[in-house]
């Protein structure tokens, strides 16, 4: 398989060392287009679901865009809200719509993929914002869409991860929804360590924050989080080559240190999976599979 300029653009975003195209100081609309082609060019095979619908939920005077994924059978089905990564500016619906249908066939449950608001021009916590009110809707309308609201997880890759491990946070401090699993995909959880010239996401950070003092925000940066108490049950993915390694397995430790259940499992050889996780490509089977696994367990009725 040939992936072209495409996989290359991947290559250049994604790599472990310094991105020649992030150091240039691109223009945003560029790397979003570059991360967009990049999943377009490492699709995987696309599952056939049950159904899918395309909604859009009304929030405070703004609608924010919904795709649901039902697998094929009868409900309630869990349901598992899906927070696509990209760098906070790139990424959407369609880019992760192979991983949404892997998901929903084999746990099997119904998949509400989010497509947030994006960077910088809806900066933190806009983003966030959409993802956590898209999962209270959900649980809020389970009977509308034809799930179980007790069997309820979030799952996010990379910046998606962020923002997965930040709505759980704002979940247990606005009281609800209750959320019985997260798994994070690697994930960016920690923006002060983003400081060095040289770091190759660091302009991602640009993009999505509004001033200095928000990388110190513990819903930006949810290491920061004072107490990482009352969270879901967590499982972090990460890969050996990836430089945002280090702060999933550092929240594993805090989340462990705080009396939540948090497994990890780290990818030999991996770097950041970015849109391989995105299109499920067969190199990111590994990572999609162990997050079946889990999932499933924690869906499983009375747990």
């Amino acid at each position: 398989m040939s992936l072209g300029k495409s996989m290359m653009a991947l290559l250049v975003v994604f790599s472990v060392g310094v991105s020649d195209l992030l150091a240039q100081q691109p223009d945003p609309e560029t790397v979003r287009k570059q991360i967009n082609d990049a999943c377009a060019a490492t699709k995987g095979a696309r599952d056939e679901v049950g159904r899918v619908e395309d909604l859009a939920i009304s929030v405070e005077g703004r609608r924010i865009p919904v795709r649901v994924y039902r697998p094929k059978g009868d409900g309630p089905f869990p349901l598992l809200v899906f927070i696509h990564g990209g760098g906070w500016v790139a990424g959407n619906l369609n880019t992760h719509d192979n991983a949404c249908r892997y998901l929903c066939n084999r746990i099997p449950c119904c998949v509400l993929a989010v497509d947030y608001r994006l960077a910088p021009e809806q900066k933190f916590p806009a983003p966030l914002e959409d993802c956590y009110e898209a999962t209270a809707w959900a649980a809020k309308n389970a009977a509308k869409l034809g799930v179980d609201s007790t069997r309820l997880a979030v799952i996010g890759d990379s910046s998606g991860g962020n923002m997965a491990a930040a709505v759980c946070l704002l979940s247990r401090d606005r009281k609800g929804p209750e959320i019985r699993c997260q798994v994070l995909v690697n994930p960016a959880l920690d923006f002060t360590r983003w400081d060095q010239e040289d770091f190759p996401f660091r302009l991602f950070r640009e993009y999505y924050l509004k001033e200095a003092k928000d990388a110190t925000n513990p819903n930006a940066s949810p290491l920061k989080a004072e107490s990482l108490k009352r969270l879901p049950p967590a499982f972090i993915i990460t890969g050996e080559k990836d430089i945002l390694r280090g702060e999933g397995e550092d929240y594993v430790v805090r989340l462990r240190q705080s009396g939540v259940s948090a497994n990890e499992y780290r990818q030999r050889g991996t770097g950041h999976l970015g849109p391989l996780w995105a299109a499920a490509a067969p190199s990111a089977e590994e990572a999609l599979d162990l997050s079946i696994g889990v999932l499933r367990s924690a869906f499983q009725p009375g747990k």
